[in-house]
């Protein structure tokens, strides 16, 4: 009699393994139809299946992060690259999306904190220059402009370009370093220090002689 309920225990347990591989082969079939057909809501839904008949593939939680990015969930896509990271705390694209994401919720100073953490990690210019950014919007002018002078004496970013906005929607290529100089001009014009504004606009423009923002700024 044991060997009989041995026998269906067994039965059972391969039949119950064999129902969760069909099911994970449907839902992958669906997540790929979806993608085809551009549908994120059903991809979205068909990765949350899979990853409960999978929970220990990571992989499938990297898949879902980016289908939030595309469609800009930044709540959710903050939510999974946090389990991500608790994973894995090396996982540079769910520390830099977890950044964004805070970014984007308008948390600034949690976002700062981030792309701390991501700098220390990766020594990225364009990280650095995000956090002086983020730390002039807070209004930590002073630390702002180390970090933009850390750049200026960078020669990596001497031949990089950057679009910065002009009127009417429309954007501008100019030199990184013009738009280094502009924001420590407008950091010294938020510390009433209109001496050293006129000096980095002036230095903006002598790297861009068109940079409509820094024109402007000289004839007020």
């Amino acid at each position: 009699m044991m060997k009989v309920l041995f026998i269906y225990f067994l039965i059972f347990i391969s039949f119950n393994s064999y129902t969760q591989e069909s099911e994970f082969e449907i839902q992958k079939k669906i997540y790929s139809k979806s993608k085809i057909y551009n549908d994120p809501t059903v991809s979205i839904t068909a990765l949350y299946k899979m990853i409960s008949l999978q929970p220990e593939n990571l992989n499938l939680l990297d898949t879902l992060l980016r289908e939030y990015i595309g469609v800009s969930r930044w709540p959710s896509a903050y939510m999974v690259s946090r389990e991500i990271l608790s994973n894995n705390p090396e996982n540079l694209f769910a520390l830099e999306v977890s950044c964004i994401a805070l970014q984007n919720l308008g948390l600034k100073q949690e976002s700062l904190n981030e792309y701390e953490s991501l700098y220390l990690k990766t020594d990225r210019d364009d990280v650095l220059y995000t956090i002086s950014f983020l730390q002039y919007e807070l209004k930590n002018y002073n630390e702002s402009i180390n970090n933009l002078n850390i750049l200026l004496e960078k020669n990596s970013i001497d031949s990089i370009k950057v679009n910065v906005n002009m009127n009417g929607n429309m954007t501008q290529q100019i030199a990184m370093k013009s738009q280094l100089h502009y924001l420590k001009g407008i950091i010294y014009e938020e510390k009433n220090d209109k001496e050293n504004a006129k000096i980095q606009f002036n230095k903006a423009i002598n790297l861009s002689p068109d940079f409509e923002s820094a024109i402007k700024k000289l004839e007020k």
